[in-house]
């Protein structure tokens, strides 16, 4: 365990940090999402945003640093993880072409298709996003969020699998890590549903876009973490949200 911790103690701390901020500023986005009335309630009984954002932000931190440290175990264990110290340039290069191709498909599809029968995923483009909505995503949606699905999840799937079912054969097949990545993709895109509820209910076309969009980007972010490393698979998934916002601030 020691030589774990003084392995990986930086990395851990690295989740944590950004895990206090992601989740701070998902309570003040979760709180902003409300209907006004509930908004009314939760301040009525003394939970203010700043609070929100606290309760979240610890919550946040412990799932980086809990799930980040099982999610490097488990990593090991199956191949997954990949201690690199340097950015390079050819899985840098995938990681930003998939940024670009996934930023354009999280706001053309609901422009050219969905918005002609949910009215309502248009009228989101009418509201700029806010600024703890824009922190969110690139801290909370890119850090958070991969160390939950990828590193942990993506990883204990096929930890299970290659016990189950490769017990005998010491290297986890490759057949394994692409099945752990499709549970994760389809466990990333349910993840999303509750928002998607909370901003448009839950329509069969809203919950086949919620699958179709968010299960095909999980997908490329667990082809990136099983090729490169985790940190691609962050790389790609804040710069899909960085490209969509800008779409969305300066265009629509």
């Amino acid at each position: 365990m020691r030589g774990f911790i003084k392995t990986y103690w930086k990395t851990l701390l690295f989740f944590v940090v950004v895990g206090l901020i992601g989740g701070y500023f998902i309570g003040l986005y979760a709180l902003e999402s409300y209907p006004p009335q509930m908004q009314q309630e939760m301040l009525a009984q003394g939970m203010s945003a700043g609070m929100l954002g606290l309760i979240s932000a610890l919550q946040s931190a412990g799932y980086g640093l809990v799930l980040g440290a099982a999610g490097i175990w488990l990593g090991r264990k199956v191949g997954l993880w990949k201690d690199q110290r340097h950015i390079t340039k050819k899985p840098l290069l995938a990681a930003l072409i998939i940024s670009l191709i996934g930023g354009l498909a999280l706001i053309f599809p609901d422009l050219l298709f969905f918005g002609k029968y949910e009215q309502a995923l248009l009228d989101m483009y009418a509201v700029k996003p806010t600024i703890p909505y824009l922190l969110a995503t690139v801290t909370y949606g890119a850090v958070i969020e991969e160390i939950m699905l990828r590193l942990f999840m993506m990883s204990l799937v096929a930890f299970v699998l290659h016990l189950l079912f490769e017990r005998k054969n010491k290297e986890v097949s490759t057949a394994v890590l692409v099945a752990a990545n499709v549970v994760s993709a389809l466990l990333f895109a349910a993840g999303h549903l509750p928002v998607n509820e909370m901003m448009f209910g839950l329509t069969p076309m809203i919950v086949f876009r919620c699958f179709l969009l968010n299960g095909v980007f999980g997908l490329a972010f667990g082809w990136l973490y099983r090729r490169f490393g985790l940190r691609y698979a962050m790389i790609a998934h804040g710069g899909c949200h960085v490209v969509s916002k800008l779409i969305w601030i300066l265009f629509l």
